[in-house]
């Protein structure tokens, strides 16, 4: 029986990324809330692919292949969710281990920015945080709190990791139009991820959606987590005009107020449909 698109989740993390559950309490949790189609998107990477398969395929949920791929516009950190409908290629775990490698280089140059203010931290103690995957912001945030130069995340994001400060390092992603076209040949299908979390003015936004259109990306992720009817309006119009397909997603981390758990975002308009009505399912390459 066909799923509604009220029971799909194409934006989720695990620890595998900077989440908090292991991937397979995360696709035990989907599937208790109720959803059917899901995708795993943990940043730059397919460290948590494997288990999570395993336990959707036990429990009959669709589990599309995917990544939240980090590039940049005009110096700005952007998103990009990177499914893989006919399944994960060699050119695909290619462009996965490429973004890893510079996700140690940006690692290692976060570790040297801050200790030129006097922050002492080590890379083995922020990968320790990271539970020995490559560690990212949240990581290097938790680290500060344990080693007591913060009392808690939010802060170490205000004083040091934020966009814009010390440690929010870009230097090693390419840039948006390249980022589309790696992705691309890889057999990837491309949106941009939560177009309203950029500090923009709405005409930067704007530019930015087409920008990625004419680089090539296919969907643009209209509700992300929560947000306002008339927002979820204005990006479902430029969708539209432009072409683009529609997906959706809690970009789920951790349970907190801010979002329950997966399934968790705004009402969806009622253009949106189940990725499945798109592509064809086809065996998996690997």
């Amino acid at each position: 029986m066909p799923c509604l698109a009220s029971q799909c989740d194409y934006h989720l993390h695990s620890s595998a990324s900077d989440g908090d559950l292991a991937p397979v309490a995360l696709v035990n949790l989907a599937a208790e809330r109720g959803l059917k189609e899901i995708a795993l998107t943990d940043h730059d990477t397919f460290a948590g692919w494997d288990e999570a398969k395993q336990a959707a395929d036990a429990l009959d949920l669709r589990l599309w292949p995917a990544m939240e791929f980090s590039c940049c516009w005009r110096g700005a950190t952007i998103h990009l969710v990177a499914l893989w409908p006919q399944g994960l290629s060699a050119a695909a775990l290619a462009v996965a281990e490429a973004q890893t490698q510079a996700r140690w280089q940006r690692a290692g140059q976060i570790i040297k920015k801050l200790a030129r203010v006097g922050v002492q931290l080590t890379l083995d103690e922020v990968v320790a945080c990271a539970g020995g995957q490559v560690p990212g912001r949240p990581h290097f945030a938790q680290a500060l709190v344990q080693a007591g130069y913060v009392k808690e995340h939010e802060r170490a994001f205000r004083q040091w990791l934020g966009a814009g400060k010390l440690g929010d390092v870009k230097s090693h992603w390419c840039e948006l139009d390249e980022a589309v076209k790696k992705l691309i040949a890889s057999s990837a299908w491309v949106s941009l991820a939560h177009p309203l979390h950029y500090k923009m003015t709405h005409t930067k936004r704007r530019l930015l959606i087409q920008r990625f259109q004419e680089a090539g990306g296919q969907a643009l992720e209209v509700v992300s987590g929560q947000q306002d009817v008339n927002q979820t309006r204005t990006l479902l119009q430029q969708a539209q005009a432009l072409g683009l397909a529609l997906t959706w997603g809690s970009d789920f981390h951790r349970p907190g107020w801010g979002c329950q758990g997966p399934g968790h975002y705004a009402a969806l308009p009622p253009e949106c449909r189940p990725l499945s009505e798109l592509f064809e399912p086809q065996p998996e390459l690997l």
